[in-house]
C-alpha cells in the first residue's frame, strides 16, 4: 500500500489559497460547480496524477474533499484540510 505522508501531500499542489463566500463571484469558472464553504483551495495546474494522489491522501486520513476542472487551467480541490505548508 503506497503511504503518502503530510509533507508529500504539500509537495503534490501547484498553488493554495483560503477558500470562502468570496470565491462566489467566480460562479460559472469551476465544473462542475462549486461549493464555497470550504477552508482551502489547493490548485493542480499541470499533473492530474498529483491530483490523484491528494485525492488518495484525503481519503486516506479522511478528510472530506470536493475537486472541479478550472477554466483558468488545471483543477481545483477544495477542502477543509490545511496543508502543513500554509501559515495561518
Amino acid at each position: 500500500m503506497l503511504i503518502i505522508r503530510n509533507e508529500d501531500f504539500d509537495r503534490l499542489w501547484d498553488t493554495s489559497m483560503e477558500w470562502g463566500s468570496d470565491w462566489a463571484a467566480q460562479d460559472g469558472r469551476f465544473d462542475p460547480p462549486v461549493s464555497y464553504g470550504w477552508k482551502r483551495a489547493y490548485w493542480f495546474e499541470l499533473s492530474y496524477a498529483n491530483l490523484m494522489f491528494a485525492r488518495m491522501f484525503l481519503d486516506i486520513q479522511g478528510h472530506p474533499y470536493e475537486i472541479a476542472s478550472d477554466e483558468a487551467g488545471g483543477w481545483v480541490l477544495l477542502t477543509d484540510y490545511v496543508s502543513q505548508e500554509v501559515k495561518v
